[in-house]
């Protein structure tokens, strides 16, 4: 049987989702927007398609704020400064990612983010706070030219980040293992082991540390116990 070791708490997963849902949802309509023309939508269903977009975008703004205050906020506010701790070894595992995934190297141990989800929540963070400003300068100004060439810019860009992110999080059969622990919040621990050393060796030297601290308490106590039973 498998050993598992949690992952991400409910509150980053529940997080997570919120805002995929979301952003997809906004992603989906704007591309429907876009291709308006191209679809033949009729005037009246490009504006409710506008509304639906507009409220896509109040959901992405209200739901995840709202799962991250309302569960383990500590907990995931470390897991999202996680994105901003960079070290050399980080650096290195990107200098060395090409060549470790035509086999010719082997990846430094990684933390419990490694440098490419490093990259990659940095580049989303980016990627929404951009749209977030050319929607709303679109909103302000229906129908500028800038606002609009820039949002679309934007989300094109966009793209082929995302289809990555779900070829690694989906399809490939190395990183395939890590969506169980943002569906599931566990992981296998030989996964973690191989892909997530410095973490995994992390946790295991933090349940050490605190054995070797409750141990001291525990011994004591039959020796309080006897010195009660002597007065």
């Amino acid at each position: 049987m498998a050993v598992r070791i949690e992952r991400f708490c409910k509150t980053t997963r529940w997080f997570h989702w919120s805002f995929v849902g979301a952003f997809l949802s906004l992603a989906a309509s704007g591309g429907a927007l876009a291709l308006r023309s191209e679809i033949g939508l009729a005037e009246g269903a490009t504006r409710q398609l506008v509304d639906l977009h507009k409220a896509c975008a109040l959901a992405l703004l209200v739901l995840p704020a709202v799962v991250l205050l309302s569960g383990r906020t500590g907990e995931t506010l470390r897991d999202f400064a996680q994105a901003l701790r960079w070290s050399r070894t980080d650096l290195r595992w990107l200098a060395l990612q090409p060549l470790a995934a035509l086999g010719r190297a082997e990846l430094p141990p990684a933390g419990k983010l490694n440098a490419g989800q490093k990259l990659n929540a940095l580049a989303t963070g980016a990627f929404a706070l951009s749209l977030a400003a050319t929607g709303t300068w679109l909103w302000a100004r229906p129908g500028a030219l800038v606002p609009w060439f820039l949002h679309l810019t934007v989300f094109l860009l966009w793209i082929p980040a995302f289809l990555g992110h779900f070829f690694l999080a989906v399809v490939h059969p190395a990183t395939r293992p890590a969506l169980r622990g943002m569906c599931l919040g566990s992981v296998d621990r030989s996964w973690a082991e191989h892909h997530h050393a410095a973490w995994v060796a992390g946790l295991t030297a933090d349940s050490g540390a605190r054995a070797e601290s409750a141990a001291p308490r525990a011994s004591l106590a039959p020796l309080d116990a006897a010195a009660d039973g002597a007065r």
